[in-house]
């Protein structure tokens, strides 16, 4: 459990990504790095993931004192307008969504998901594009009682009305792909009156985007 887990601290100074322990000792895991997330998985080995000043994703796992590192793809074009990112991990599979800010429209953003195991590093991506801020959010997500990820966003329509419309999705762990709450099995109200219990993990899940995150 994470309670278990002797505290650490990840941060970032200088475009360089460290990790210190609860003796103080220091690691520096990277250099040029521009945003970064990190969490526990089932096991209490520490997950870390960044983007660097190339604009790709890195993946490292922090086991026992050591680092293992491993690039996966180059995830956006221009670092200058990722917003936020954030990690959480359910049953291996890890999950990191990144904010991009338009470069036209500065209330405009596309959302990216990207879904893997450390085991293989199979990427699933998935994005949301013409999500717009609204309400003091950019998305919400959150994890109901079966693992399934809930994830809500307002998109603007096609048409000359700009209507903003509400998306709410329920990640399928099966096929690694986002469905309507429609197609689910489960009613949509189910997912309109889900109320996370306010743990450390269910934290992270909330009003995702404005949460600072460096120390655990």
């Amino acid at each position: 459990m994470i309670n278990s887990v002797k505290p650490f601290y990840v941060y970032e100074e200088n475009n360089c990504l460290f990790i210190k322990n609860i003796n103080e000792k220091i690691d520096k895991i990277a250099n040029n790095i521009v945003s970064y997330c990190a969490n526990f998985d089932d096991n209490n080995f520490i997950h870390i993931c960044s983007i660097d000043t190339n604009g790709r994703l890195i993946h490292f796992m922090y086991k026992n004192g050591k680092i293992r590192r491993r690039n996966l793809c180059k995830v956006c074009h221009n670092i200058f307008n990722l917003k936020n990112m954030r990690l959480f991990i359910i049953q291996n599979y890890l999950n990191i969504f990144l904010v991009e800010e338009s470069s036209i429209d500065e209330n405009c953003y596309r959302v990216s998901h990207f879904n893997f195991t450390f085991s293989n590093y199979n990427i699933q991506k998935h994005y949301f594009n013409n999500t717009v801020k609204t309400d003091d959010f950019i998305y919400k997500l959150n994890i109901d009682d079966m693992n399934n990820m809930i994830f809500t966003y307002n998109s603007i329509s096609n048409n000359k009305n700009s209507k903003i419309d509400t998306h709410t999705l329920i990640f399928n762990n099966s096929n690694r792909k986002w469905i309507t709450t429609r197609s689910s099995l489960r009613s949509t109200c189910t997912f309109e009156k889900f109320n996370s219990f306010s743990t450390i993990k269910d934290d992270i899940f909330e009003y995702c985007y404005s949460i600072v995150y460096k120390d655990f």
